[in-house]
């Protein structure tokens, strides 16, 4: 055997070892098959909204967690303004301090975000955040809706983002049109321009023509504090020409700027506090003026502040069938000018619907001016009294002292009135009315000075009344009378009305 044979016979057996130990060797694995997908985590939300609307299915309420505000839709806003609206709903540490809490109210109440809380509080954040944007006159529809945050990163199926897709407020208005109220008729140009800076600023201008108020140009320009629905500051200018001959013999104008600070809670409270600079004076004088017209007739500045608080609890602020509305005014002057005085006045009224369509109402007001340096007060700040909207069956503003055919004003009055709603047969649901009333009230000049005068008060224990029955018909703010009736007491100077009595206003006693 050749060496050749020796490596061939090697070469063979170590193939067939080789073959063998294949052949032996357990067969290969078979490939994995690849691993499924872990399922994504169930959302919150569905659930939550399911035992909000049907809690009687399960008595577990679903976590949710507030992340984000997103306001959709809105154009030319201020990102600072939209961040200040939104902060006390985003921002935990807003009702931190007792000032935090008296400026934001009960908007530091919900959850902040990433704390645990339930899909009715959301729902209430929702409600209270659409509702500050109504209020702020820049939208005229927000559909509000909860849904999954977008950007949720430590509770994926608890966090919800609050989104409120609005539709943005006309930003420039203007109309023509005719109105009545207060016993005169006026057709008038206005103008408002919304957003002006994006911080919902409001530039509001009117142009007016009437019966008594000859021309009147007012111009507005008011913006919330700190994007908050309940402060608003604003500042004005008036320039106004008045009528007055019907009741005194001659015209006024009176040119004013005024700057106030508003405060107007959910409660139906109004508080402002208003500084005002006036420039009074009586001009076209009628031949036939009195005497005391023409002495106290004389041009006046007046510098004054002027705190003014309202409540109003009615079903309707026009035609009210219930609720109650208060309103007091306490007016310094004498912060320069050439006029100084306290004045304050005070308006209540009461109503209670009975029966179809009945309803009974109480109303009340009074006032009281005293001077601070002894003279008679101007007659622009006088007191008038009288005419269908307060005292009926009376001339406008005929009540108190009077000189010939001129009223003098007072320092003090009061007044009341009780009226009687009747519907018309069948028809209870019409704005046309019965009206059955009771007046009375009275106005005087009171001695001015240090000391306290009881004696100068006694003209107010002499009142005026009257009675009568007549229609009323309420058309949007405006209010109609058509009455009959006749004075039960009256004093001689008082410019009494028998019979008919036709009145058109805004707010009647």
């Amino acid at each position: 055997m050749t060496a050749k044979d020796v490596l061939s016979d090697a070469i063979t057996a170590w193939d067939q070892a080789a073959n063998a130990e294949k052949s032996e060797a357990p067969p290969p694995p078979p490939p994995e098959a690849p691993a499924e997908p872990a399922p994504e985590p169930v959302h919150n939300l569905p659930a939550a909204m399911q035992q909000f609307q049907q809690p009687w299915l399960s008595a577990e309420v679903p976590t949710l967690r507030l992340c984000a505000v997103r306001i959709q839709g809105l154009r030319n806003v201020r990102p600072g303004f939209l961040a200040s609206l939104c902060k006390p709903y985003v921002d935990g540490t807003s009702g931190e301090t007792k000032l935090g809490q008296a400026w934001y109210g009960g908007r530091t109440e919900f959850a902040p975000p990433g704390e645990p809380t339930t899909f009715r509080t959301l729902l209430e954040a929702t409600t209270a955040l659409s509702s500050d944007l109504s209020r702020l006159d820049m939208v005229r529809d927000i559909a509000a809706r909860l849904e999954p945050s977008r950007l949720s990163t430590g509770n994926p199926e608890e966090d919800v983002d609050i989104v409120l897709q609005v539709k943005p407020s006309k930003r420039f208005f203007l109309k023509t049109n005719t109105s009545v109220g207060q016993s005169e008729g006026t057709a008038s140009v206005q103008g408002k321009v919304r957003n002006v800076f994006g911080g919902a600023e409001t530039l509001e201008g009117s142009a007016t023509l009437g019966t008594r108020t000859r021309y009147a140009y007012n111009a507005v320009l008011s913006t919330p504090v700190m994007a908050s629905p309940d402060v608003w500051a604003s500042i004005s200018a008036l320039s106004q020409h008045r009528d007055m001959s019907s009741y005194i013999s001659a015209h006024e104008g009176q040119h004013a700027l005024r700057a106030a600070l508003m405060v107007m809670r959910g409660d139906g409270v109004r508080r402002e506090l208003a500084y005002e600079a006036t420039h009074r004076h009586f001009h076209h004088l009628l031949p036939e003026a009195s005497v005391a017209i023409r002495r106290l007739a004389q041009p006046s500045i007046k510098s004054a502040l002027t705190y003014t608080m309202e409540h109003d609890t009615r079903d309707d602020a026009f035609m009210t069938t219930t609720g109650s509305h208060t309103r007091a005014v306490l007016e310094y002057a004498g912060l320069g000018g050439d006029t100084s005085f306290v004045k304050a006045d005070g308006y209540a009224s009461i109503a209670r619907a009975f029966g179809q369509g009945w309803a009974w109402s109480l109303g009340a007001r009074g006032g009281l001016l005293h001077t601070l340096d002894g003279r008679p007060a101007c007659l622009s700040d006088r007191f008038m009294l009288g005419g269908p909207t307060d005292v009926r069956m009376f001339r406008l503003n005929s009540l108190g002292p009077r000189q010939k055919y001129d009223s003098l004003g007072g320092d003090a009055y009061w007044a009341l009135g009780a009226s009687l709603l009747a519907p018309i047969p069948a028809r209870a649901d019409w704005p046309l009315k019965f009206h059955l009333f009771l007046n009375a009230g009275q106005l005087a000049q009171v001695q001015q000075g240090k000391r306290f005068v009881p004696t100068s008060y006694s003209e107010l224990l002499q009142p005026s009344a009257s009675t009568g029955i007549g229609l009323l018909f309420q058309q949007g703010p405006v209010r109609l009378e058509l009455n009959f009736g006749l004075p039960l007491l009256a004093r001689r100077s008082d410019g009494t009305r028998k019979g008919l009595q036709f009145g058109i206003g805004l707010e009647f006693l």
